[in-house]
């Protein structure tokens, strides 16, 4: 189609970009293309030796304005050289060794009256006889041989052959040298003008430095030369791609000369083509929305970047001076289904494509345009890399429909989470809301009867009988001493000075004898406790705050305390839990009345809802059917934007202060020994963007992408942190930053991370594209 041939060095270069349509009315521009564009993609500059291949029957090439070559062979090697014009062969037809010029004069009459042939004479210098030229030079020896024979037949028969053989550049090479007398900066050295050469083929019109595309086939198959691009492909382009020394493409192999004298090739592609090897080289981060908007993106990009290198004779390289571009090996299923669900997709403003930049990791905000390059565009402003408020958090939230506790006492705190842990392990939990008040009031006979009837299951006994008192001290020491000793245990193996001993508190006179020996012993082995005014309070029933503080006691002197199951946790999916196990992921249903605690300051507090965005430590307890019905967050401090799963969100480097200043004085010239490193102007983001350098021979100032470029640094969302030497002096720097790249335009990591939110495609692109319209171009 007629497409594709546009694509092709040996045609102008050509813009497919339509004059954006105006609605009369003045309303919103549109862009468009006439059709799928070309791209030519810069492979290699500088290759001596190229080979092609394809797993098809046979290799296709071809050149301006000649026939397609089938060349009956899956692999051709391409290498350039010197030109070496033909060498062509004449013939004439002479009389030779005549002894006088009388004599050859003579003859000369005769032959012409004979035959009608011209018939020229000439002294012949070597041999210092005459000699007799008949006719017009002819280009075969069959042609010679004719006039020859007729020469004889007349009766002149001793007419010689005389061979003659000279060079002569061929059309092509005056043509090339013409071009590259006019080529101006172009780099291409091969002819890509096809305009007709007029006048003779003279060598001194040919320029001698010429190199030529040699194109050597495989076994019996056709080598050739050729002064002009050849472009190398299958029969059969979409379905059997070509390959550049093993690597896969599709379109076409483009092989031309340069101005090093060496090969460049090019791969000729259609766009879309060209974008399923991009986008997972690029963003092969698996959610769907992400893939498509780097997919828009980086079609914007080619669109908007068609003729960037056209000196060099291609619009884009492969790697990240462009965009990253892996062929045929880099597709991916998902990338391929971005690609073509988004086809002909350009995202424009005021009708125009933009120049979509993107970068790896932003570290949190992406910054404006002018700050770190040399343009200042309105699409290209700063942004966070994260939804507004409440929002942001919303897809990683794990809520629960049980109210949170209402308290006013600090010290009820930890008495909430140890009544939820009690609670999935059998415990009745008698409200639907723990209060201060619900706390300090008595447990029901209900309630007693069922924590007791848990101690009962641990230690292995029987249920025991619990009345309205059970909740007095006695009568629960009674209670307990049943459940944890032996019958009779503490009245037969503790004597009264034993008992008088444990109950040496102020109102010990107060316990009837015949529990006096059931509270000693639970006091000796530390299984109960007494206020902190020294009383027991015997007639007082337990609140429900000492009851659960009482169980605590038992429960961590036997050990039962319940186990926590614990891990990291990845971004919540779908309302789930989920953790990292090995190489993957494990998901956790979540019930709807989970206990929820998330971690603030030292203390955990029960909520409604708690947002699990990757990394926060948790711990948690599932019931029998596998959902977790208690959970408890330690919040994460790894950043929480929307980036947060790329490995590069922070980092730190540190250098020397003699490596900085060797470093500096790359981009900074007349810099003296250095003195100090200052921040001195920061953008929207809080990049550096003028970076002060104060040395002996004064102070300098490096601005904009050159501060990034010059100390090498992952980015330039840093803060400096400076060690000092004994004498003063700064020995060294420590940069700490966030983000991987230039940081202008999409965040990769926090398109990923806004998909995973939930978010659409264009709802990512006009995130971090201000103001952009999404146009179908084609």
């Amino acid at each position: 189609m007629s497409m594709n041939i546009r694509g092709l060095l040996f045609i102008p270069a050509l813009f497919l970009l339509s004059v954006p349509k105006i609605p009369a009315y003045g309303g919103p521009q549109y862009f468009s293309l006439a059709g799928e564009p070309v791209v030519r993609i810069g492979l290699t500059t500088n290759a001596n030796t190229v080979t092609i291949t394809t797993s098809d029957t046979s290799l296709v090439a071809v050149s301006p304005n000649e026939p397609n070559k089938l060349l009956a062979t899956n692999r051709v090697s391409i290498s350039a050289r010197a030109y070496r014009p033909p060498e062509i062969e004449d013939f004439r037809i002479e009389f030779q060794n005549l002894p006088s010029q009388a004599e050859a004069n003579d003859l000369a009459k005769d032959i012409r009256e004979a035959t009608g042939e011209t018939a020229l004479v000439s002294v012949d210098m070597a041999t210092n006889t005459w000699k007799i030229w008949i006719g017009t030079v002819v280009e075969t020896s069959e042609d010679a041989d004719t006039l020859k024979a007729k020469l004889a037949d007349k009766g002149f028969d001793d007419a010689v052959v005389v061979t003659e053989k000279k060079i002569v550049p061929s059309a092509d090479a005056i043509a090339l040298s013409q071009q590259l007398k006019t080529s101006g900066r172009s780099e291409i050295r091969s002819l890509i003008k096809t305009t007709a050469v007029s006048g003779p083929s003279n060598p001194d019109t040919v320029n001698p430095n010429l190199r030529e595309v040699i194109v050597n086939g495989a076994g019996d198959a056709e080598t050739f030369s050729s002064l002009k691009p050849v472009a190398i492909s299958s029969t059969s382009e979409r379905t059997m791609p070509v390959r550049l020394n093993g690597k896969a493409y599709r379109g076409k192999l483009e092989v031309f000369v340069n101005s090093r004298g060496n090969l460049t090739v090019v791969n000729v592609v259609s766009l879309e083509d060209y974008l399923l090897g991009v986008v997972p080289s690029e963003l092969s981060l698996p959610q769907l929305e992400a893939q498509k908007a780097q997919a828009v993106a980086a079609r914007t990009y080619a669109v908007a970047n068609i003729n960037q290198f056209v000196n060099k004779g291609f619009d884009l390289l492969p790697t990240v001076s462009s965009q990253v571009y892996g062929g045929v090996n880099a597709e991916s299923r998902m990338g391929t289904e971005a690609v073509l669900s988004t086809r002909g997709i350009v995202a424009t403003y005021n009708g125009k494509p933009i120049n979509a930049l993107y970068t790896s990791t932003c570290g949190g905000r992406t910054e404006n345009s002018e700050n770190i390059f040399d343009f200042n565009e309105p699409y290209l402003r700063g942004v966070e890399c994260s939804l507004e408020a409440h929002r942001y958090f919303e897809p990683f939230l794990i809520k629960t429909t049980r109210t949170p506790a209402k308290l006013r006492d600090d010290s009820n705190i930890e008495l909430v989470r140890l009544m939820s842990l009690f609670a999935v392990n059998g415990f009745q939990l008698s409200t639907g809301q723990i209060t201060d008040e619900w706390l300090e009031e008595t447990p029901t006979q209900s309630e007693m009867s069922n924590w007791m009837n848990q101690l009962a299951i641990k230690f292995g006994k029987t249920f025991p009988n619990v009345n309205k008192d059970t909740a007095k001290p006695t009568e629960l020491a009674h209670l307990l001493v049943s459940l944890i000793y032996p019958p009779d245990y503490a009245d037969t193996l503790l004597t009264d000075s034993d008992i008088n001993y444990q109950l040496s508190f102020d109102d010990a006179a107060e316990i009837p004898k015949d529990r006096r020996a059931d509270v000693a012993v639970l006091l000796r082995d530390g299984y109960f406790s007494i206020h902190p005014d020294l009383t027991l309070k015997p007639n007082k029933s337990f609140t429900r705050a000492e009851m659960l503080r009482l169980i605590r006691q038992i429960y961590e002197k036997k050990k039962w305390m319940p186990t926590l199951q614990n891990g990291i946790a990845k971004p919540t999916a779908d309302g789930k839990l989920v953790l990292k196990v090995g190489r993957s992921d494990r998901q956790i249903p979540v019930r709807s009345d989970v206990f929820l605690f998330r971690q603030f300051g030292s203390d955990l507090y029960p909520v409604r809802e708690a947002a699990l965005v990757g990394g926060e430590e948790v711990g948690f307890q599932t019931d029998t059917t596998g959902a977790v019905n208690y959970l408890e967050i330690k919040p994460t401090e790894t950043p929480t934007v929307a980036e947060s799963m790329s490995p590069f969100t922070m980092w730190e480097k540190t250098l020397s202060a003699s490596a900085v200043r060797s470093r500096l004085s790359r981009y900074v010239r007349g810099l003296g020994d250095l003195i100090d490193l200052k921040i001195a102007k920061q953008g929207y983001s809080r990049r550096v963007t003028d970076l002060e350098i104060v040395t002996t021979n004064g102070t300098f100032h490096l601005t904009g992408g050159k501060i990034r470029s010059a100390l090498r640094l992952n980015e330039q969302l840093f803060i400096i942190n400076k060690r000092y030497g004994a004498s003063g002096q700064v020995v060294s720097y420590s940069f700490t930053g966030r983000g991987w790249g230039h940081g202008v335009g999409m965040c990769q990591y926090g398109a990923y991370g806004l998909a995973k939110m939930g978010l659409k495609y264009d709802e990512i692109l006009k995130h971090y594209y201000t103001g952009i319209e999404l146009n179908k171009a084609y």
